[in-house]
């Protein structure tokens, strides 16, 4: 990297600035360079340029997406010890990878963290928490973070109402799925394949199989069909009813909706 930054000074005759170095950290960060990316940042910090949000952004974003949750909190503490309080995305970043985790105290932790530091969560934020909610097994604490978000002006969107309708579906609330979808075309929302296709595994967890084949026919339909997860949620419903000609057929017919 050092030869790089000389290379720049005997062309351009300049030292390099933050934006330079941030260009630099973003290519090793998309390489999976992620220690080099920390190096650069030293070496910047050493030639007296201080490293921006841009810069800690693109390197927490590394972290997150490496599962280095430790290293990307580290960074988070360096910017505040720094007296650089982060933006709402650099918040998001680790409270999502937390959700992943499963790690429902530290993603509420650091969303209270947030706060603290006058930082309001945003609809990100809260969708980060609502899915680490959900994949805790926890659906009432997903929903109470709904109406939170309500509450303060904030707008579940089609990801929040996604979440949630997958879980209610999980746990067999098939009518609370339902619901949730009308609130969410009430409010504007054009519900995508996500959406339909939570809808069309809730029906198969009921048996309900002629709605299922409905709303099947329904995305095929609308040209949402792009995947073949919900061809393969009724394809499997079916096997296990022992009706695989039935189970061939939708797989027939999604082959033919790719041809058109």
């Amino acid at each position: 990297m050092d030869m790089h930054v000389r290379c720049l000074r005997k062309v351009y005759s300049l030292l390099p600035d933050a934006f330079t170095y941030n260009i630099l950290i973003g290519a090793l960060c998309k390489e999976g360079k992620i220690s080099e990316a920390c190096y650069t940042i030293g070496v910047m910090s050493n030639m007296g340029i201080m490293p921006d949000q841009i810069t800690y952004q693109i390197v927490i974003r590394g972290f997150c997406f490496d599962g280095e949750i430790v290293r990307a909190k580290n960074l988070l503490w360096c910017m505040l010890n720094n007296l650089m309080v982060p933006k709402p995305l650099i918040w998001n970043l680790i409270i999502d990878l937390y959700g992943r985790y499963n790690d429902l105290s530290n993603a509420f932790f650091t969303r209270d963290q947030m706060l603290s530091f006058g930082v309001c969560p945003n609809v990100f934020t809260y969708n980060a928490l609502i899915l680490a909610q959900v994949k805790s097994g926890n659906f009432h604490g997903a929903c109470s973070l709904k109406e939170e978000m309500i509450s303060k002006c904030l707008f579940p969107d089609v990801v929040t109402y996604n979440l949630l309708i997958g879980a209610a579906c999980n746990i067999g609330r098939l009518d609370f799925a339902l619901l949730l979808h009308d609130q969410m075309v009430q409010r504007g929302y054009e519900p995508d394949l996500i959406t339909y296709t939570e809808l069309v595994r809730g029906f198969c967890i009921r048996g309900k199989m002629k709605e299922a084949e409905e709303l099947y026919a329904k995305i095929l339909k609308s040209g949402l069909l792009n995947d073949h997860v919900p061809v393969q949620i009724l394809f499997n419903k079916y096997c296990k009813l022992e009706e695989p000609v039935r189970a061939f057929k939708f797989y027939q017919d999604w082959l033919e909706s790719k041809k058109g």
